[in-house]
Order: C-alpha cells, then structure tokens, then sequence
C-alpha cells in the first residue's frame, strides 16, 4: 500500500500526527456546532472549552505528506482540518493550537474558545506560552490524569478533552481507559489515541470502536467518546482518503464482549 518514497515508513511520527488530528478537528468542529444549536438563540457568547492533557509547546515540523494531503482538499468532505493547517510559517500547529484554529475556521462569530493547555515537562510550558496564537489560555504542568481531575472539578466542566498519551507512558493503557469511562459518564466529549498494536482488551472495557490506521511497519488509532462519536460517519470517506494518502489502509476495530452490543 505504501506510495513511492514509502511515507508510513519515512515519516511514522508525521503520519500519526496528521491521522489523529484530522479526527481531532472534524470531532471538535462537530462539537461546537452542536453547543451553537443548543444554546439560546439569544446568547451573544457560546464557550467552546478545550483540554488537552498532553498539548506539546505547539509547534512541531511539517510532516513529509503534509503537501499532498493539502493538494487533495477538494476530495474531502471535512475541511476543517485543511483549512486549520494551509497557512503556516515553517512549522506546524501542535493539537492545541490546532484545536484553536479549527474552532476559528468554522467562522461563528458567537463562538468562544477557552484553551487548557497541559504538559509534564515544565520547559514545554514555557516554550507554548511564546506560541499561543490569541483567545484564552490556561497553561498547567501537571501529570496528566492529575490535571483532567482538576480540570473536570472546575466549575465550568471541559467541553472537548483530547488525550494523546506517549507510547512509552509506564502506566500502560489504564489511566486512559479510566479516563475515557469517566468523561463517558460525565457525558464530556472526549478523544483518546493508541498505537494499533495495542491489546484488545482497552478497546472492550471502553466500549468504543477505534479508528485506525494501519501502515507497514506501525499504526495508530483513535476513539471518541462522551458524544464526539457522532462525527464518524459523516467522517469515514474522508479517513479512507486520508489513510490512502498516507500509505496505508483504514480500518475500524469493534470492542467484543459476550452478550453486549457496541455501536459507534
């Protein structure tokens, strides 16, 4: 499946990154347009609150199939993503600040964007405070699932958390899966990502379906959950696009579990 220059092998880090944050920005798209149809038709403000557990200073290098990703834009259906990443000055926009620029390309004026922005090494923090890009933003150093605790007991709950823990985190996938049944409960939309060779079992205990992409060498995937789920199918042409583009193939792991029925 790879194309000439093998992209999945070249370029694994890039290739994540662009598979996880197209789900990322369709998901957080679809989010604030649902609190904009749900707010009074009055109301001059309507928050869009985004957490980001594991944000990064914010800039990171382009990846290799950037460009050719871009170039098929007619082809996708969601172009939040697009137009979130054109315009760049020699780098490209880690998730958060992503986050912030889909949630601007959707035009809304009554939109509000209020930015959590969380990373354990200290001297990230310090490098994303010189890289925020405007709106409001909150900047913690915490561990991770210590910051969503107190994220969530604030008094105005996230409305989108993003969790991207690193392959290596010692605590293996746990914290994610309590993570994810705790903001299902609490009905906060939520995205979750994993390397593809992760166990089945995670899948299962949250009860959502993965989206995955699926290389030579490595692939990745991606869960959403607390309501950002509702985006999936208006989104799965364009994953099948996008893993083509990327050199690999798209395909949607089920949780199992005897005498239970998932939907995504």
């Amino acid at each position: 499946m790879a194309p000439p220059g093998g992209v999945m092998t070249m370029d694994l880090e890039g290739n994540r990154i662009l598979w996880t944050q197209f789900i990322l920005a369709a998901a957080l798209a679809r989010t604030a347009r649902g609190l904009l149809e749900r707010a009074p038709a009055d109301r001059s403000e309507v928050e869009v609150c985004y957490a980001d557990t594991h944000a990064g200073s914010g800039h990171l290098p382009p990846p290799a199939a950037l460009d050719r990703v871009l170039a098929a834009r007619s082809e996708f259906t969601s172009r939040v993503f697009h137009d979130a990443v054109a315009d760049r000055d020699g780098f490209y926009p880690g998730s958060w600040l992503l986050a912030g620029r889909a949630v601007g390309a959707l035009d809304e004026p009554r939109l509000a964007l209020e930015i959590d922005v969380n990373d354990i090494d200290e001297a990230v923090i310090r490098a994303a405070r010189t890289n925020r890009e405007g709106g409001w933003v909150r900047f913690w150093s915490h561990d991770w699932f210590q910051f969503l605790k107190s994220r969530l007991a604030m008094q105005r709950r996230p409305g989108f958390v993003f969790i991207d823990p690193p392959p290596d985190d010692p605590r293996g996938p746990g914290y994610a899966i309590d993570a994810a049944i705790l903001l299902d409960t609490m009905a906060v939309p939520y995205m979750v990502t994993y390397p593809v060779d992760s166990p089945q079992e995670p899948i299962d205990q949250i009860g959502r379906s993965g989206l995955e992409l699926h290389g030579s060498i490595l692939g990745y995937g991606a869960l959403l959950g607390g309501g950002a789920e509702a985006v999936v199918l208006d989104v799965l042409p364009d994953l099948r696009r996008l893993a083509a583009l990327l050199g690999g193939e798209f395909t949607i792991r089920l949780p199992r579990a005897t005498g239970d029925d998932y939907c995504i």
